[in-house]
């Protein structure tokens, strides 16, 4: 019988985690899970390594892990979407320039997640996604290797996301949208078979079922082609207010546009032993950063 490959997924944020183990080259979920903390976790490590580890010793599966992947939210960072012109001979090097440029900021001062699309070797856009490089260097510390929890991937949460759309259904020419909401920050953005398109990002206070559907709105402006249908997950996903409200708000647009919650995928399993997976919809980004370690 061949070794399973599992993969511990962590989506970290201020103040919670959310927990995947996947088969990621099985595509099959073991068991998820949304786990609130008491402090940071993205800036106390200890935190992250003492959850994830009273979270693991309840699972039967802990002794089988193979690697671990962390999906950082996009607002504790700095994130741009880069277009790369035409001719350029070093990617990288422009879009350290363009970072420096646009943020008043020294690439050198953070360790930079980019991703390059359709692909590394003929580049039209990046998604670039800085964290401080203390921050980055503690789970990548000697200390956390200890606790078995130091990620062997770490993924920007937008990257971990439509990595999951294109493995659940597919992408093609025409441009698909995921609304990510949760209750400190709300990501939009816009993917087809080469990459992110667009981002619209709101922070916390500007958050509102009014506020998203106006972003969505001007994405969508963007892709007047697009089936302005919209993916949502995220915290926000399964308040039910909130998401009635949103929905609403949407449908009430000059062109309306269709919100459903992202509680599916279709070319995954799930493992019937693993117990309550209500949580999806929250769970997402958890399930797309284990993709990153096939």
């Amino acid at each position: 019988m061949a070794t399973q490959n599992i993969c511990l997924g962590v989506e970290i944020s201020q103040d919670g985690l959310k927990i995947a183990l996947v088969e990621p080259e099985r595509r099959n979920v073991i068991k998820i899970d949304s786990v609130p903390t008491s402090g940071n976790s993205i800036n106390d490590v200890s935190i992250y390594s003492s959850v994830v580890g009273s979270w693991m010793r309840s699972s039967s599966q802990s002794s089988k892990i193979s690697s671990v992947a962390v999906a950082f939210p996009s607002f504790n960072g700095i994130m741009r979407l880069i277009t790369i012109p035409k001719g350029t001979e070093n990617a990288s090097d422009y879009v350290n320039w363009e970072f420096d440029s646009a943020t008043d900021s020294k690439a050198t001062d953070y360790n930079l997640d980019t991703a390059f699309y359709p692909n590394e070797k003929k580049p039209e856009r990046a998604i670039v996604t800085a964290m401080r490089k203390s921050v980055v260097d503690s789970f990548r510390s000697a200390k956390l290797g200890e606790t078995g929890f130091r990620p062997s991937s770490m993924v920007s949460d937008i990257c971990a996301l439509l990595n999951l759309l294109e493995n659940s259904e597919g992408l093609n020419r025409h441009p698909k949208c995921v609304l990510k909401a949760d209750e400190k920050f709300v990501t939009a953005f816009w993917g087809n078979e080469t990459g992110p398109l667009a981002i619209r990002l709101l922070p916390k206070n500007c958050i509102s079922p009014v506020a998203i559907a106006g972003i969505l709105d001007s994405g969508f402006s963007e892709f007047p082609k697009a089936k302005r249908k919209v993916k949502f997950c995220g915290e926000l996903s399964e308040n039910t207010n909130f998401a009635n409200e949103l929905t609403g708000e949407a449908y009430n647009l000059d062109l309306p546009i269709e919100i459903k919650t992202w509680d599916s995928l279709s070319k995954f399993s799930f493992d019937k032993k693993g117990g309550n997976f209500s949580k999806l919809s929250q769970c997402m980004g958890a399930i797309g950063a284990t993709l990153s370690c096939i």
